[in-house]
């Protein structure tokens, strides 16, 4: 049965990330997100052994994020243990069990390791099981798990409205990585949000396969603009997503959304080619999440899926200098409004969970497709 206990949920929200040397460092002053992790400071204290499971850092994205808030538990006194499984799924089963195998008080995993946790979790009761970027239609398996549901929907819903207001041409693309329901429900918001600025906006979308092949990227969204006449492209498709930049950058006249955290920012002084194409991101503050579920350890109701929006800061659009620069006052007044009226319950973005079945989502891609 899925359990949601709001009063932690506020706590976990309401605290505060000391990541500033961190975030900076994940702002492309580092190579290797691991390297950064004397850069970080925190503002409490914990102990025990932690082992972050991902497909690989270096995607300055979604991965790269979540190491931000290892290096804060690991400047708190927490031994934390990053591993990187690669993307062949077929050798998750054997990493996460020697992980386990090597002794750990916590594991925390996204979604892309859901399955092989919860078959496994209830043999190892002395380790909690954080699993963040599940469904939201998600059941908690285990009463040592803590399952993370952002609504990526409302801070796609916001990017959404940005990337119509910026659209010369009234087409707009989004190119996934792997299909799956999150993904979907970042489209469903996009579309929505983009039809709220422009009722007549047309979206195009595609998938490259995988979260890695950047080359796959460009060329899908070089496609986009030159069959489908979209000039905004959004990658969400974790380290592939680059493939989107270089493509704005030799397309030219586009403009791009990052994802996950704040792209402008991460590329800013390494790659400001990257940069200077990326209007604002559709965020998810993965790194603070972890860092604030951690503060609150000790009030964590374990066996509970803990819903997280734009009302509670979770996600969001990155609202920085280049921002308030590229995008015109009336586009970021919309998105203000939208705002507001996500967190007071009077706008409700559409979500993929919502659809009674995936004919639902795809009659509505097909419907915006240019």
């Amino acid at each position: 049965m899925r359990k949601v206990n709001k009063v932690w949920l506020a706590a976990v929200l309401g605290g505060t990330l000391a990541v500033t040397s961190a975030a900076a460092a994940f702002a492309g002053e580092t190579e290797a997100s691991t390297e950064s992790s004397t850069e970080a400071t925190a503002d409490f204290t914990g102990s025990g052994k932690v082992a972050y499971v991902c497909t690989g850092l270096g995607d300055m994205s979604f991965n790269d994020s979540g190491e931000v808030g290892m290096n804060v538990l690991r400047a708190a006194g927490y031994d934390v243990n990053t591993i990187e499984t690669g993307e062949d799924a077929s050798t998750y089963d054997q990493l996460i069990q020697n992980a386990l195998e090597d002794g750990c008080d916590y594991m925390v995993v996204s979604s892309t390791y859901q399955d092989n946790v919860e078959a496994i979790a209830d043999q190892y009761p002395d380790t909690k099981f954080i699993l963040f970027d599940i469904n939201s239609d998600s059941e908690v398996a285990a009463d040592n798990m803590l399952y993370i549901y952002f609504k990526q929907n409302e801070s796609s819903y916001l990017g959404g409205i940005v990337a119509a207001g910026l659209s010369k041409t009234g087409a707009i693309g989004a190119v996934g990585g792997v299909e799956n329901p999150v993904i979907k429900d970042f489209i469903t918001g996009y579309i929505d949000g983009a039809q709220a600025q422009n009722p007549d906006i047309k979206v195009s979308t595609a998938w490259v396969g995988d979260w890695s092949n950047s080359a796959k990227m460009k060329e899908l969204c070089e496609t986009q603009n030159s069959a489908k006449g979209v000039d905004v492209f959004f990658p969400i498709a974790g380290g592939a997503g680059t493939g989107a930049f270089e493509a704005a950058n030799e397309v030219g006249d586009i403009w791009t959304l990052g994802v996950d955290s704040d792209q402008y920012k991460a590329f800013e002084k390494d790659n400001p080619d990257y940069a200077n194409v990326i209007a604002t991101s559709v965020t998810k503050e993965v790194g603070t999440m972890l860092v604030n579920v951690f503060k609150n350890i000790d009030d964590a109701k374990w066996g509970t899926l803990e819903a997280m929006g734009v009302k509670e800061g979770a996600v969001g659009v990155a609202d920085n200098d280049y921002y308030e620069k590229v995008v015109p006052q009336d586009i970021r007044d919309a998105v203000k409004k939208a705002e507001a009226g996500i967190a007071d319950g009077s706008i409700t973005p559409k979500s993929y969970f919502d659809f009674a079945s995936d004919d639902e989502y795809q009659a509505l891609i097909d419907s915006v497709n240019p």
